[in-house]
């Protein structure tokens, strides 16, 4: 088979659980490459309520004097951008898709990992080895791994966590979630909890089907939390967090697919 028709997606269905509203630029590229997308929106991002969302905007306001603002999603770009005008303080992002969103938002720059993406490899960057008595604001979601507050707090910053939203859980009829894996070749899974809402929606009768099931997933974190939820295929794992990467990824697998037919 040639090399430009292996490296497409045809014949690949991929099943993207990211949250509703935020899988289309992937689907889209998996579909214009030959491939079918099945979107499985397993949470929601919805905003605070109206008391937490005018603290937060209270702690923001109160937070320009900290010398670094930390965002660890587009969501939590997009929603204190909501609350809180510029000019901001020191900006930097857990990965390229945040920091984007940052740098259309405010026009700075923006530190981001030296390599890979996530709080681990932001806590990297040679500007957050040393906290020397410095003010840091993590702007997140609710219930996020505290890996970023712990490394910034080791070096010595004082450290604020801000949730300026929250993720609801999407519930799905289990012959339909059955159904789609069932359908799908890969998965793309943006993170550990949504592989544990994606198993507990799981019919018995599909779950031996769900554990074989090829994932695509955003960092070694998750790939761990695969591996002791009893996932048996080793994950995808694209260089960077974005749609290009998983895209790049999803065409690595399939080639390997086409090697073995």
């Amino acid at each position: 088979m040639p090399e430009s028709a292996a490296a497409r997606l045809d014949g690949l269905t991929v099943l993207v659980a990211r949250p509703a509203g935020q899988a289309e630029a992937l689907c889209a590229l998996i579909e214009a490459d030959g491939g079918r997308a099945l979107p499985l929106p397993l949470f929601a991002i919805a905003a605070l309520d109206a008391g937490a969302m005018a603290a937060a905007g209270a702690v923001l306001d109160d937070a320009r004097s900290a010398q670094l603002w930390l965002f660890t999603s587009r969501n939590a770009v997009d929603h204190a951008a909501r609350l809180c005008p510029l000019p901001w303080p020191t900006l930097a992002a857990v990965g390229d898709a945040t920091a984007a969103a940052l740098r259309q938002h405010s026009g700075q720059p923006v530190l981001t990992p030296p390599a890979g993406d996530g709080a681990a490899a932001l806590l990297a960057h040679p500007a957050l080895q040393q906290g020397g008595g410095r003010r840091a604001l993590i702007v997140t979601g609710e219930q996020t791994l505290p890996v970023l507050e712990d490394g910034l707090r080791a070096r010595g910053m004082t450290v604020t966590v801000l949730p300026v939203y929250r993720r609801v859980a999407v519930d799905h009829p289990p012959a339909a979630v059955a159904a789609w894996l069932q359908a799908a070749d890969v998965a793309v899974i943006p993170s550990g909890e949504a592989l544990r809402r994606l198993l507990a929606l799981t019919p018995p009768e599909a779950r031996s089907q769900l554990a074989g099931l090829q994932l695509a997933v955003p960092s070694p974190r998750v790939i761990e939390t695969a591996r002791l939820l009893g996932f048996t295929a080793e994950p995808l794992l694209p260089e960077r967090v974005s749609d290009l990467a998983y895209l790049e990824v999803l065409r690595r697998h399939a080639r390997h697919r086409h090697s073995k037919a």
